[in-house]
């Protein structure tokens, strides 16, 4: 008697590895290339633009003679720099060489807006009055000017020149620089066509913008 028994049927191949593992290892590993690449550069530039902002204080301080500031803001300043350029000297890549020169250009538009800001220091207002106008109780307009700016505790000094229109009075105060702009404001509540600089920032007046700047 003949056995006829049917073979086993053939066992099924082992299940591979989903597609989308391979597409994510392989994704995964592009980023962390790109990141290795990039994450250094842009080290190096957040270091420089604090480096170089600390630089602008350091001018200012070195200014304002504040000796102790300005030594500790130039330690500070000279450990960055070092973080930085050690970074960048470790692989002179071109992209570390970029992030090197924009955190430069960057550090140094951040310090002065953030000096400017800050308003650090003392300045001199300098305020221009006609000298031939009086007030109700017959006083020069300067001095009229320089008692207002008194009475707000600030100091001023009044000098007699000569102008293109005949005499005029220069109020001089020098205040801290964020007190500029409230003695400016004082003047021009008196006279809103005073004329007035700030140091170096010159304060255009409604006599300038209407032409009539040789008045004073």
């Amino acid at each position: 008697m003949v056995c006829r028994c049917r073979p086993d049927p053939p066992s099924a191949p082992a299940p591979s590895a989903p597609e989308e593992t391979t597409v994510f290892e392989s994704l995964l590993a592009d980023v962390t290339s790109v990141a290795a690449v990039v994450w250094p550069a842009m080290t190096i530039a957040l270091l420089r633009i604090c480096d170089v902002s600390l630089n602008v204080f350091r001018t200012v301080f070195v200014v304002q003679e504040r000796r102790l500031l300005a030594a500790l803001v130039a330690g500070t300043e000279a450990s960055i720099w070092l973080a930085a350029a050690g970074i960048v000297f470790a692989d002179m890549t071109p992209i570390r060489i970029g992030g090197f020169v924009v955190g430069v250009a960057s550090g140094t538009a951040i310090g002065i807006e953030v000096a400017r800001r800050l308003r650090l220091g003392m300045t001199t207002v300098r305020i221009y009055a006609d000298a031939s106008q009086l007030d109700e109780h017959g006083r020069e307009l300067g001095q009229v000017i320089a008692e207002a700016i008194r009475r707000e505790g600030h100091g001023a000094t009044v000098f007699r020149g000569s102008g293109l229109a005949g005499p005029v009075d220069m109020v001089l105060s020098t205040v801290r620089r964020r007190e500029a702009e409230a003695v400016l404001a004082i003047a021009r509540s008196i006279d809103p066509n005073t004329f007035a600089a700030i140091d170096n920032s010159l304060h255009r007046s409604p006599a300038v913008m209407s032409g009539s700047v040789g008045r004073v």
